[in-house]
């Protein structure tokens, strides 16, 4: 019987695991006869213990099995051979008589101490110190360590341990330390080797790989640790390290960077990763208020810590850790509403298959009118085997017991041709921008970590500019760009795929699925293994097949392992002998593609900024939904509208909701289709909150219907906030203060301005006909000021501490936006240094007021030890918007000072020093939060907004902002308007040598025109905007020195052309004809000043 045993992939395929043997370490040319290379052997785990075996007593035969080169697999098979031999001796004395390999490994402890070798002419020469030299250590034969080729952790499941909390950076990732003398004797092991073995100078340069153990030079002591190459700069001059054995990260220069050699013990981590099990964050995200408050409960601590699980392939243990009060982690996350408990996504039905790859089609064919659909390069045929076969192979690719990818060694000089080939062809291959291969068809794809070209199968579109591919010749999938694909030729085509297909014979899983433990354990046997396999038969698609290590003594059978060490459970082998064997050939199967619908929400500005909004549903101050009032969100809806309608009129396949997923639901009571999410749902009722308008209903489920992707591109524009500064008098808000709220906003449209976000929402100051709505139930007496301290609070502070200190007490570090900024005098007039620009509503002056040196010294001290208390991380949690205050950590004395965030981007923030008024560009890891205790001292620069921002939008136009940036940079004088609770109002003019002029008239001019340039017809053109000027007037000078930096003389301005528009008289017939006349004033006031002297 002839078997196709070629690839396939998982259901899994848009977010695929990465392989046990990426593409780029394929076998190397050498035949099955030839013993197997370097890189296959396992280095042995223990060195330092004497014996690697037992040997038999009498006559008996000597088996020589050593147990440090046994994983945890055949361990349990060995233990359960030698409890049947007989007795046995120590190999090295020959005198203590043992019962089994087990038993001489328990006693070796003890024994050690007496245990001499039995050597009847014992060598005279003294013992010699064993080190490494440095040409040993940078030798390119070196063998990589990685993860896998550490041993195992020893770690029994449902027991409780003693741990030390040595790194915390969120619920998701917390480093533990045992605290058991094992661990403790393994780390004092582990050092001693490195600093006796790394001690030369290294003559070369060592390039680490991602995800490779190394030894490492600590930045702060320079002694040597184990440490983990988590990511590798482009340059190759510095590596993001992980140091295994204690939990801290940084990065290193490659110079500090040594292959781990083969006497440093191959101990497992010392410090176990562990997340909390049971809960995941609310909003995806754990904030950074759980972070902080977390830290301050658990870093430093010793707990009680009870392993339950892996995930990550064994990398993390899910474990419930107990509180000094008694109570469990996850229990406290829950009630504090910092998280919500961890449900199992289920197996995906065939319904969902077929709606996602619907959308992935709807991806390919969206961009796809005119372009290369390469759709004449189909896969190559699959390797064939007949039953009966017996083969030597290596593991690629593993997934389970059941779904294994193999290559034949045999082909390892086929494939190594196929690879340069490939390389020379797609070096030479011209990038074609049109090239956009349909799903099912076969490309050059460039494998992400090692940036190698190989063959590979485009399975699906997660999106319009991703593209989801299968290495056909090594079974493993990854999302690329389409810049990573390349057209193939048909003499590439010619050579069949590679990457057959196998599961293992006569096994099933104890469960309903495969534990993680056992995929572990299966992946620490095969890879990196020369194994043989034998067919016994086919089963969808591929060969069931009996593997065999042979490189091992005795020789293992895997799946006999896997069933001894209670993995797996025993199945029936099916063989073909009744089958129609001599016929045809079995397909690969066609892979299944998941992908994840995909919806955002509308957002607010948090800049500062106002915003309007109209109220849609009040449950209470403490939550109401509101939409944003703009003309265009509102077109935009009634069109959704008339699409839900047409799509759910048409559909009428049955659907089955899914808590948490959007769908399209019907309003009884009008019958108009709404989008809306599901909450709950019962036998015949769901429950669902229409996203756009915030309120909730239960319908019947044959009102409901499945939604499309191309009904998801609109933000859903419901918006959940709260009333920011006032809270209920009670626990709850009253009806009477209900009722007042509602009549205060139901109907209106509100001016707010956003003050704080959460999990639930945004915290909004609200004004409704300029009056304050939370001032007004206030003085209603239908609320009370937010901080207020209960009459039993106040009386039990001690007498000599003011109520200031016990306010101050209850403040939890954070990134607050309303900081109190300077109020400047009404009415003056004067020359303002701008020290930061970050848009015409929010932008900051040098504050006029003078600077207690004495005070600020004080603080700067309060600072540094705030700072030098927290525990940074890699990278933050949370974000701050624009505006909010933090600590920033200065690049050129590395000491700490208050800040204010101006930018913020994936990597970096920039910020300006809100004491001393320069500014920088910092990582996120040199930001933390800021207590309230820390701002009462005020900063030296005033947060300033331009007046008439009633006109001003929420999102501001590019060409607006660089045009107030650059005026705003050249001389200009401000008059103080007034102080609107957050930030000074300031009117602007030119002064009278640049033509004067009032700076809001521009700018709500440009506005407008530029609002009228984007409903435009094509016809009209719009003039490019050049050499926008730099936001800010500081640069990254010490905020050693509190004066600031005078103003540069000369600032490089906005450049307009005389005209805004380009347009042909003769073929155009648009109405911006007439626009160019209104404003042709604008433009010659601006082109003088920009020009002028």
């Amino acid at each position: 019987m002839l078997i196709a045993v070629g690839e396939k992939h998982s259901p899994s395929m848009v977010r695929p695991n990465l392989p046990l043997r990426k593409p780029s370490t394929s076998p190397m040319a050498f035949s099955a006869s030839s013993p197997p290379p370097a890189y296959l052997s396992r280095p042995n785990s223990t060195p330092e213990s004497p014996f690697s075996g037992a040997s038999g007593d009498g006559n008996s035969t000597q088996t020589h099995i050593s147990v440090q080169l046994l994983d945890m697999l055949s361990f349990r098979l060995v233990r359960v051979l030698f409890t049947q031999t007989g007795y046995f001796r120590c190999k090295r004395c020959k005198r203590t008589p043992y019962c089994s390999v087990l038993c001489q490994t328990e006693d070796w402890k003890a024994h050690r101490h007496v245990c001499k070798a039995f050597d009847p002419e014992p060598t005279k020469e003294n013992p010699k110190e064993i080190t490494v030299s440095p040409n040993a250590l940078d030798s390119s034969s070196l063998q990589r360590v990685y993860l896998k080729d550490l041993d195992m952790t020893n770690i029994v499941f449902g027991t409780d341990i003693q741990a030390t909390v040595v790194e915390f950076y969120s619920p998701a990732r917390i480093f533990l330390l045992a605290q058991t003398p094992q661990v403790q004797e393994a780390l004092q092991r582990i050092s001693t080797e490195l600093q006796k073995t790394y001690k030369f100078p290294s003559t070369t340069t060592y390039i680490p790989c991602v995800r490779e153990v190394c030894a490492v030079q600590f930045s702060h002591d320079l002694n040597w640790y184990r440490g983990l190459v988590q990511a590798l700069a482009a340059d190759q001059k510095t590596a993001y390290i992980l140091y295994i054995d204690f939990g801290n990260e940084e990065n290193v220069p490659v110079d500090r960077i040594r292959p781990l050699v083969a006497n440093i013990p191959r101990s497992c981590p010392c410090v176990l990763e562990c997340c909390i099990a049971g809960v995941v964050p609310l909003d995806g995200n754990w904030s950074a208020e759980c972070c902080v408050a977390m830290r301050q409960l658990l870093a430093g601590k010793t707990v009680t810590v009870r392993p339950v699980g892996t995930v990550e392939n064994g990398c993390v243990h899910t474990v419930n850790i107990q509180l000094s009060t008694g109570k469990q982690l996850s229990t406290f996350l829950l009630e504090h509403n910092y998280a919500t408990k961890e449900t199992v996504t289920a197996t995906p039905t065939q319904q969902d298959i077929s709606a996602m790859m619907n959308v992935s089609l709807a991806n390919f064919k969206r961009c796809s009118i005119g372009k290369d659909e390469n759709n004449w390069a189909q896969p190559p045929e699959p390797l064939t085997q007949a039953v009966g076969d017996s083969i030597s192979v290596v593991v690629t690719h593993l997934q389970s017991p059941n779904e294994i990818i193999i290559q034949k060694v045999e082909n390892a000089g086929v494939i190594q041709d196929l690879q340069l080939k490939l390389r020379e062809h797609c070096c030479n291959a011209p990038v074609l921008q049109n090239f956009r291969p349909a799903p099912g068809t076969v490309c050059c794809a460039q494998f992400s970590e090692d940036k190698q070209w190989y063959r590979a199968k485009i399975l699906a579109y997660p999106s319009e500019e991703r593209v989801c591919v299968g290495y056909l010749d090594f079974g493993n999938s990854e999302d690329v760009d389409l810049g990573q694909l390349r057209p193939i030729s048909a003499s590439l085509l010619a050579l069949p795929m590679q990457a057959m297909r196998c599961g293992l014979a006569g096994v099933q899983p104890v469960g309903e699925q495969w534990s993680e433990e056992c995929l572990l354990a299966l992946q620490r046997r095969v890879s990196n293994r020369i194994l043989r396999i034998d067919i016994h038969g086919a089963h969808e698609g591929k060969a069931l097949v009996t593997m065999i290590d042979e490189g091992s003594d005795p020789q293992a059978n895997v799946a006999e392992l896997l069933i001894c060490a209670d993995y797996a459970a025993p199945a029936p082998v099916s063989t073909s002998s009744n089958q129609q064997v001599n016929q045809t050939v079995i397909p690969p199967a066609e892979p299944h593609v998941c992908e994840p619908m995909v919806w955002s929400f509308a957002k607010l500005p948090c800049d500062g900024q106002t915003v309007a909004l109209l109220v849609n549903v009040v449950e209470n101050p403490g939550e109401f939904y509101c939409t944003i009032d703009q003309p265009t969100v509102c077109q935009r809806l009634m069109e959704l509208g008339t699409e839900l309608k047409k799509h759910c009129d048409g559909d009428n396949s049955p659907y089955e909701p899914k808590v948490g997923e959007p769908c399209c639901a019907m309003f009884p009571a009008n019958g108009a289709w709404y989008r809306a999410l599901v909450k709950e749902k019962s036998e015949n009722l769901v429950s669902v909150n229409t996203v756009d308008y915030g309120f909730s209903m239960k319908v019947e489920k044959h009102h409901l219907r499945s939604i499309t992707p191309g009904l998801l591109s609109l933000p859903f524009q419901a918006v959940c906030c709260w009333l920011s500064g006032a809270e209920p008098l009670g626990s709850e808000w009253s009806s009477e203060a209900l009722l007042w709220f509602q009549t205060l906003v139901d109907g209106k449209k509100l001016c707010a301005r956003v003050l704080s976000v959460s999990k639930k929402g945004y915290g909004v100051e609200l004004e409704s006909r300029g009056q304050n709505v939370a001032a007004s139930l206030i003085s209603e007496q239908l609320a009370k000021a937010p901080g207020q301290i209960p009459r039993e609070t106040i009386a039990t502070a001690d007498s000599g501490e003011s109520l200031q200190n016990v306010v101050l007490s209850f403040s939890v570090p954070s990134f607050p936006t309303d900081w109190k900024t300077v109020e400047l005098p009404l009415n003056e007039t004067f020359q303002p240094y701008i020290a930061a620009i970050s848009s015409p509503s929010l932008f900051f002056v040098h504050s006029p007021s003078q600077v207690d040196q004495q005070k600020l010294q004080e603080l700067m001290t309060e600072v540094a030890d705030f700072c030098s208390q927290a525990l940074p991380s890699a990278a933050l949690l949370c974000r701050p918007a624009p505006g909010a205050a933090c600590c920033a950590q200065f690049s050129a004395d590395d000491k700490w000072y208050r800040a204010v965030v101006l930018e913020a981007s994936e990597n970096e923030m920039s910020v300006i020093y809100a004491d001393y008024c320069n500014t920088e560009k910092v990582p996120l890891s040199r930001i933390l939060p800021i207590p309230k205790r820390l701002l009462q001292l005020p900063f030296q620069i005033t947060r300033c907004t331009l007046s008439g921002k009633e006109h001003f939008p929420a999102e501001w136009p590019k060409e607006v902002q660089q045009m107030f940036q650059s005026i705003l940079l050249n001389n200009v004088l401000a008059t103080i308007q007034a102080f609107d609770g957050s930030a000074n109002v300031l009117s602007l003019a030119l002064p009278t040598e640049r033509g004067g002029g009032d700076l809001t008239a521009m700018i709500v001019d440009s506005l407008q025109v530029q609002n009228k340039v984007n409903f435009c017809p094509a016809s009209c053109q719009r003039a490019d905007l050049s050499d926008s000027s730099t936001p800010t007037a500081s640069t990254t000078d010490a905020p050693g020195c509190p004066q600031p930096k005078s103003v540069p003389d000369t600032q490089k301005g906005l450049e307009l052309g005389p005209s805004l528009f380009e347009d042909d008289p003769q073929t155009s017939t648009c109405c911006c004809m007439s626009l160019m006349t209104k404003v042709s004033p604008f433009s010659q006031t601006l082109t003088f000043y920009l020009h002028g002297t």
